[in-house]
């Protein structure tokens, strides 16, 4: 027996009931047949968030904007509004894109961990985050600690997605040093495998060729980048060399940004050498990173580079003043950011952690639906940061802020939707293409699949300007299920018809594939897309269930350049037949 269902908008989980009445069998009356199935819903595109930063002096009033919602699904809608009379890092809505992102690569591993780390389920509430309880939370950690160990290789350093994967010189450091704080804060780090850590970082900070060059444009600033960092790590452990520390600070005209600078200063701090720290953190402070250099081999951009001095300098009680002048920054460069990868949100939230719970001069603030007039809403006194959580119905009727007292507020509103329509293809640097392939070779027709029809997805990538951390992610139509992935077999009965599949297949073979993953509802491909040089992605997929479905569109992003990113164009539905 078939059953017709209808999906219209939704998200989260479905629920489908089935009850089946007046069963009777001879001289015998049956109860009733109850079955429920649970079934995932989500949008078919991929969400949205609209940003708004404002001042409020001193009855200054402000109103959410009718485009905050436009054209998004009501049913999917989600804010949040933080008002501080501090310059504001809205640390809920990076810890939140930190804990939402679904993959895991060394450094999204690390970068994730770092909010639970730090952060109880007080904080985190107080933040307008539904969290896990405490117990839950560290259970959490001990779990990454695991994935992240898996990924050390058999000489201590660390690959980008398993012990396999080449050595990630950087990024060694950076998890060294997560795996040394989780240890501090008593989470149970192998002994064995954190020394094994350490002796890679020393051999880095004696040894610079020990430190390989893939893609970076600023081989001197890589190397330096590296040991500084190693020398970090190994001084907040009163390991590290201070004459290799020394040394290094010779050195300190390789560095194209502030941050190694800074770090190298800390290191020599800790090690006992003040003249010297104090002339390199000076350095780092009025060392800017050129906007020209992307590709620096240090998972850095600008604003990652300001938001880590500023933690270090929070951290290590240095230069307070300079600190406001850094917080003030930080702030301003946020507000023009749509899009930030993990490394930078993880930045902005180690460098504002400490001001979660800090007490603020009193202020007044009231919030009111536009639908009643401002002044008769109530006025709230607060002392610290407020974090409220919108829900559809509020952000439906939209909302408006008043301060009324004499400090001026920051407030910062986020809306987070999905959209009605299927969004316009764009590109900005990156451009994907897609086709459906039948395995006689010749393109198919998505409005007459048949069910148990395999059908060969191919994905064409290329940059303007090349993009070494490319992250391809293609949603599965909902009636498809990625299939035997051995192209290998399936291409060995196709024939000499299949002489354009066998060349797209080679030409998959030429691509840098850095990694790839097969989900129940994606196909997603980390890869190296040289400039002008198109990279061929291919993945096998069976239409299943009867149905009309509609179809996702292929997107790809830089992960550490976020706002390079493409949406490629889409058929609006496949259809499959019995």
């Amino acid at each position: 027996m078939l059953i017709p269902v209808r999906v219209l908008n939704g998200f989260g989980q479905g629920d489908i009931g089935l009850t089946i009445t007046g069963m009777v069998l001879p001289n015998e009356k049956l109860p009733n047949y109850q079955h429920h199935w649970k079934i995932g819903v989500r949008p078919a595109y991929p969400a949205q968030t609209r940003h708004f930063a404002n001042v409020l002096h001193s009855g200054d009033s402000w109103s959410l904007p009718a485009e905050a919602t436009k054209g998004l699904a009501a049913e999917t809608l989600q804010g949040n509004l933080l008002i501080t009379s501090r310059p504001p890092l809205n640390l809920a809505r990076y810890i939140s894109e930190l804990y939402a992102y679904p993959y895991g690569c060394l450094e999204q591993t690390v970068s994730g961990l770092y909010p639970s780390l730090y952060s109880n389920h007080a904080q985190l509430t107080a933040l307008g985050i539904k969290a896990d309880s405490d117990e839950k939370r560290r259970k959490s950690i001990d779990v990454g600690i695991e994935h992240l160990l898996s990924m050390q290789r058999y000489n201590g350093g660390f690959g980008l997605w398993s012990n396999d994967s080449p050595e990630e010189f950087w990024l060694t450091a950076y998890a060294t040093d997560f795996l040394y704080r989780a240890s501090q804060q008593g989470y149970s780090v192998p002994v064995a495998a954190l020394t094994a850590a350490n002796n890679r970082l020393q051999r880095y900070l004696q040894d610079p060729s020990q430190i390989e060059i893939r893609y970076s444009e600023q081989t001197k600033h890589t190397r330096f980048a590296v040991q500084a960092y190693a020398g970090l790590v190994l001084a907040q452990q009163q390991q590290a060399s201070l004459g290799a520390l020394r040394q290094l600070s010779t050195r300190s005209n390789d560095a194209r940004s502030g941050l190694p600078l800074v770090q190298l200063g800390v290191a020599l701090k800790l090690m006992g050498d003040m003249p010297r720290a104090k002339e390199a953190i000076t350095q780092g402070l009025n060392t800017s990173r050129s906007d020209k250099d992307y590709w620096l081999e240090d998972y850095g951009s600008s604003l990652r580079d300001d938001a880590l001095i500023l933690a270090l300098l929070t951290d290590n009680n240095l230069l307070p003043e300079a600190r406001d002048t850094w917080m003030l920054s930080l702030s301003d460069a946020l507000t023009s950011r749509n899009y930030l990868s993990t490394q930078e949100s993880n930045a902005v939230f180690l460098a504002g952690r400490t001001l979660m719970s800090r007490a603020e001069t009193p202020w007044q603030v009231a919030i009111a639906p536009q639908v009643e007039p401002i002044e008769q809403a109530e006025t709230l006194t607060q002392s610290a940061a407020l974090n409220q959580n919108w829900s559809a119905q509020q952000l439906a009727v939209g909302m408006q802020l008043q301060n009324r007292g004499d400090v001026a507020l920051y407030s910062r509103v986020n809306v987070v939707g999905y959209p009605q329509q299927t969004p316009a293809p764009y590109s900005n640097n990156l451009h994907i293409t897609r086709s459906y392939i039948g395995l006689d070779g010749q393109p198919l027709r998505l409005s007459q699949l048949k069910s148990g029809e395999l059908v060969l997805v191919h994905l064409d990538v290329w940059a303007d300007q090349r993009v070494p951390d490319a992250l391809v992610v293609d949603l599965l139509p909902a009636g498809l299920e990625l299939e035997n992935q051995n192209l290998g077999d399936s291409s060995a009965s196709l024939g000499e018809s299949a002489s354009s599949v066998t060349e797209l297949m080679q030409d998959m073979q030429q691509s840098d594939i850095k990694h790839q993953e097969f989900r129940d509802d994606r196909y997603v491909a980390a890869v190296n897309v040289d400039a002008y040089r198109h990279t061929t992605l291919l993945y096998l997929a069976r239409a299943v269930t009867p149905g009309v479905y509609q179809v996702p569109a292929p997107q790809v992003e830089s992960m550490y350049v976020p706002d390079w990113r493409a949406l490629g164009s889409t058929v609006p539905q496949l259809e499959i037949v019995k």
